[in-house]
């Protein structure tokens, strides 16, 4: 980490009683600065407010989020900016009365961009297929929340494997996306992304990819549509459009990608 701040003071101290730390009581995204600028602000912006309001965070007190992000951007030519809100400390136990109105943090932190993603980006990844299955809870779908406990376990997976990353299914065994972004897939030339499903993330990338290509089908989708897929690509907020380059094994073309990613600019 190479930058911190909490409501606006540079700090990494936070109280032991945060109910972010406590039970998850929180958001956050992810974003990619860029010649100091933050890549898709004002969608990111909007999804941590429209989050907290799904989840009764207050966020009257945080001030100006925006303008807080522009600032914190400008020193870095390339970097990883996360953004953390948290419904602050209070309450007892799981109940949040007696919370105050301003009793919210903003945490802003930036960390140096991967560079494996220049690479990546370029030349593919190679997936394979997590053991480990996540839940369904309507409620969060779609929410990038702080409860992480599934993506951790996905991930200490994908720490002992071989592939780059790993495409992640449900309890109803329906595709949902891999450990850290979102998918889609090409079947005789038509492009696919899977539905949530009552899980998973609805990524900014992917709903940027989604707006900007009309005629992308979302689907149902089980490992083996995706087995069949001739192409496909993976996506978030930070590294874009991420070809992949074989799958289980399977050799597949990421020209498809590439050329996509060149249409949308993104």
């Amino acid at each position: 980490m190479i930058y911190c701040s909490i409501n606006g003071v540079q700090s990494q101290d936070i109280a032991v009683g945060d109910r972010g730390l406590a039970y998850g009581d929180g958001v956050f995204t992810t974003a990619k600065i860029y010649q100091g600028k933050v890549q898709f602000l004002n969608q990111h912006v909007e999804r941590l407010l429209t989050s907290c309001a799904r989840l009764a965070i207050n966020t009257q007190a945080l001030g100006d989020i925006t303008s807080n992000l522009m600032e914190v951007a400008r020193a870095f030519e390339l970097a990883v900016l996360k953004v953390i809100i948290t419904s602050g400390s209070g309450g007892r136990g799981y109940s949040r009365q007696g919370l105050s109105a301003t009793a919210s943090n903003l945490i802003i932190m930036v960390f140096d961009f991967p560079k494996h993603y220049l690479t990546q980006v370029e030349t593919g990844i190679d997936l394979a297929d997590s053991v480990q299955k996540i839940g369904v809870n309507p409620m969060l779908e779609g929410i990038k929340h702080l409860n992480r406990l599934e993506q951790v376990l996905i991930r200490a997976e994908l720490d002992n494997s071989v592939a780059d990353d790993l495409v992640v299914t449900n309890i109803d065994n329906l595709v949902v996306e891999t450990s850290s972004a979102n998918l889609f897939y090409w079947q005789a030339g038509k492009l696919f992304t899977p539905k949530l499903n009552g899980s998973g993330v609805d990524g900014l990338m992917r709903q940027h990819i989604l707006a900007q290509s009309k005629n992308c089908h979302i689907v149902d989708t089980r490992l083996s549509d995706i087995q069949a897929a001739e192409a496909m690509f993976t996506c978030n907020s930070v590294m874009g459009i991420m070809p992949v380059k074989s799958y289980n094994g399977k050799a597949l073309s990421i020209q498809p990608s590439l050329q996509l990613r060149e249409t949308i600019r993104c």
